[in-house]
This record gives structure tokens, sequence and C-alpha cells, in this order.
């Protein structure tokens, strides 16, 4: 049996089921409806949903340009923009580490990590 013989035998039941009503629940049935279709037409259907996502992963996965080539070099980029980020933390801490290394051993004053010219930057800044 397909969807249109089902859907064909579910409106035969329902009509055979009308001749059983009293007019008065067919009228209330009837105003309920087209109560239920004026709401419907008069309040726009919105809904604060990802549904954009979906359509712009669909779009995206259907595209001419979607192919394992372009995926591979998207995650290669990634991975080097990962890298790059890792390297440069790394880079950073081992820098803060060593004059901390210097200061505490005395090889290097205090005097030399400290710029004066900043206070006067700050103060000419705020005004």
């Amino acid at each position: 049996m397909n969807e249109q013989e089902l859907a064909k035998q579910v409106i035969q039941h329902l009509d055979r089921g009308l001749g059983q009503i009293k007019q008065g629940s067919l009228y209330q049935l009837q105003s309920a409806r087209l109560a239920a279709l004026e709401h419907y037409r008069e309040v726009p259907q919105s809904a604060f949903a990802l549904s954009w996502a979906g359509d712009v992963a669909f779009r995206i996965s259907h595209s001419r340009h979607f192919n394992l080539r372009n995926l591979i070099a998207a995650g290669m980029l990634a991975l080097g923009m990962m890298g790059v980020t890792y390297w440069q933390v790394v880079v950073q801490a081992n820098d803060i580490a060593e004059i901390d290394a210097n200061l505490l051993s005395g090889e290097l004053p205090i005097s030399a990590y400290l710029d004066s010219g900043f206070e006067a930057w700050l103060k000419r800044s705020s005004q």
C-alpha cells in the first residue's frame, strides 16, 4: 500500500464519520478551524535556532569546490595556525623564565628591565 492509497482510505473513513457528527459540533469545528487559520496567517512564525548552520553545512558540502584536496588544505592551515600559536606561547614563556633567571642570578640589574619612559607615556596619554 502506497502513501496515496493510505490517504484515500483515511479520507473515506473520516467522511463516513461525518454523518454521525451533530450539526452544532460541525459548526464549532469549522469556526475553530477558521480561527486557527486566521491566527496562523497573522502571526509570523519565527524560530530562534541554528537552522542557518544546517543550511550553511549543506551548501558547503554540496558545493563544487568541496573536495578532499580543499578539506586537507584547510586542515593543514588550521594545524599550522595552532602550531604557530603554541610556538609563540612557548617562546614567550621561555623569555620570561630567562629574564627571571637572570634577575635571580644577579647577572643583570633590575633597572635594566624597568622602563622609565612608560610612566611618562601613561601620563601623556591620560591627558
